[in-house]
């Protein structure tokens, strides 16, 4: 019997709604199956594995935040209008049926395990050169590298609140909070911060 065909991203993007649904431990490769519609025996002509499976549908995942959200810090508007674009784009993928991060989701299912870590890692690495790229044009490198770390640990919280409560609030202040970085800047609070030593940013609250 021929193997059915299915286009890879298509593939990919069906089996990212089950392990975005479900996680990757209550996903089944039946599930799977059943969502490609391909069959188990025709999904493992694909893949030889649920993990290897997986890992493609990570870098999947991958590629397209790159290209609706990590792709914004390089368009043709001013910083903070960059910025706020950027988050508001991520706040609607983490709005999909109340999910919130895929990443993150998978991290703390599988992150003790190893299995995607290194992927994820990368990611969130991603993540913060482009949000430092943003935040260089209000101050050094160094500093929008560290704020850009911390702004991503935030988001976090921010989703996770997001998630216990299904009160969208924590997302938008959240998105109010980082843009507000460049209104303090026009205040000088952002330059009287740089100065400070590394340990006195560390004690300080981000926004304070």
């Amino acid at each position: 019997m021929p193997v059915k065909k299915i286009e890879k991203t298509d593939l990919l993007r069906r089996c990212w709604e089950v392990f975005n649904r479900h996680g990757y431990h209550g996903t089944s490769v039946s599930m799977l199956a059943e969502a490609t519609g391909l069959g188990k025996s025709g999904l493992m002509h694909h893949h030889l594995s649920k993990e290897s499976l997986m890992r493609a549908v990570v870098e999947y995942a991958q590629e397209e935040l790159r290209k609706y959200v990590l792709a914004v810090a390089r368009e043709d508007l001013p910083p903070e209008q960059r910025l706020e674009k950027l988050l508001r784009r991520q706040n609607r993928l983490a709005k999909y049926e109340r999910r919130g991060c895929f990443f993150a989701n998978t991290a703390l299912e599988t992150g003790r395990d190893g299995l995607f870590n290194e992927q994820i890692k990368a990611t969130y690495d991603e993540w913060q050169t482009a949000v430092a790229s943003i935040l260089s044009a209000i101050m050094p490198p160094s500093d929008a590298t560290e704020t850009a770390y911390r702004l991503l640990l935030e988001y976090e919280g921010s989703i996770t609140m997001y998630k216990l409560t299904g009160e969208e609030k924590h997302l938008e202040q959240f998105v109010a909070r980082a843009v507000e970085l460049f209104g303090k800047k026009m205040r000088g609070e952002v330059k009287k911060q740089g100065s400070a030593t590394s340990a006195e940013r560390f004690q300080r609250p981000l926004f304070l």
